[in-house]
């Protein structure tokens, strides 16, 4: 087990040895660019393997864009931002593609069978890529607060709450007894952490539209 000088990294539970490519929670990217120019944001880092850091960066723009209609129904003001920076990116050639596999995914009918009113799609998008990245920031989240390694198999609860009605019961009270709402930009993440026995709940709130909620369970490899 490393020493209490020696750096961990977050994903892996690995000693890092030499320089660590220090990860943001959430990532740097979620703050649209204007954003990121007239606040003075000072983004929470743990410390990561750049290797580790890197297979998720496909999946954390795919998270960015495909929960954009979300932040467009609750938070409108924020949805603008975020279209402005999809447009900056846009000049890069890679991301008009990206975008348009996204969106190009929709349906005036729900996998029920349903037809939806007209003007009204579904966007099928792929929640195993969305819930990877909501599951690498909830164990972000528990590495600032405890500065622990829990591996990702640990996470025994996820579930996206775009209603407030949505979030259980469970979520709702550690929401009121965890203390301060933490977060570097609360218009676009804030975070509340508890710990209860040997669970580590946590509520992540994005861009003041959604929330995700995670449990993840402490085991004998977590690392501190």
């Amino acid at each position: 087990m490393p020493d209490k000088v020696t750096k961990i990294c977050y994903l892996c539970g690995k000693p890092i040895e030499g320089k660590s490519s220090d990860d943001h929670i959430p990532p740097k990217q979620f703050y649209p660019k204007e954003i990121r120019e007239s606040e003075n944001l000072n983004l929470q880092l743990v410390p990561s393997h750049g290797q580790c850091n890197n297979g998720f960066k496909d999946d954390e723009e795919y998270f960015y864009a495909s929960l954009y209609p979300l932040v467009e129904k609750y938070n409108p003001d924020m949805a603008a931002k975020i279209f402005r920076d999809f447009a900056r990116r846009c000049q890069k050639p890679q991301m008009p593609a990206k975008l348009r596999n996204i969106y190009d995914d929709v349906s005036g009918m729900t996998k029920g069978g349903i037809h939806l009113p007209a003007g009204i799609v579904e966007i099928n998008v792929d929640l195993c890529k969305i819930q990877r990245i909501a599951g690498k920031i909830a164990r972000g989240v528990l590495f600032l607060s405890t500065e622990k390694y829990v591996p990702e198999a640990n996470i025994v609860d996820m579930r996206i709450c775009p209603e407030e009605s949505e979030v259980p019961d469970m979520y709702q009270i550690s929401w009121k007894c965890a203390g301060s709402v933490k977060g570097p930009y609360h218009q676009v993440f804030s975070y509340k952490y508890m710990q209860y026995k040997q669970c580590h709940i946590i509520s992540l709130f994005f861009w003041e539209a959604f929330m995700f909620c995670v449990t993840i369970q402490e085991s004998d490899e977590s690392i501190s």
